[in-house]
């Protein structure tokens, strides 16, 4: 156990040691233009394995995009159409709902409205029979 603490404490300070190597290092006064450079070197030479694809299939990729993308848009089309043609159904069923019913109420008005018209008109007709019958 006093060995591995030994080794632990050992590792330790060659760790700081070279943590501060590198920090003198940083301190040392470098020219950031050189630095600079050196990112863009890098940068250059990244770029240089990237492996660009060939006009071909740049051209069948962006035929797959677009054949995917009026796909879609059909899809959302006809969901939004189903979904709005429900709601038109919602609604229109629910005017003639109201419709109805407003219907029946007139129609009971106008039933009352006979019948009480009727009523008289049968009591004048009585009437003047039993006048010109006196």
């Amino acid at each position: 156990m006093a060995d591995e603490k030994k080794a632990k404490k050992a590792a330790t300070e060659k760790a700081s040691k070279s943590d501060k190597k590198k920090s003198d290092k940083n301190k040392s006064g470098k020219n950031p233009f050189k630095a600079i450079g050196g990112f863009f070197k890098s940068v250059r030479s990244e770029g240089k394995k990237v492996v660009w694809p060939k006009a071909a299939e740049v051209w069948k990729n962006t035929l797959v995009v677009l054949v995917v993308i009026i796909i879609v848009g059909l899809v959302i089309y006809a969901v939004d159409f189903g979904l709005t043609s429900g709601m038109k159904a919602i609604k229109n069923a629910a005017n003639e709902t109201t419709v109805s019913s407003a219907e029946a109420e007139v129609e009971e008005s106008d039933t009352e409205l006979v019948e009480s018209t009727t009523q008289a008109q049968t009591e004048a007709v009585s009437e003047t029979t039993t006048k010109a019958a006196d």
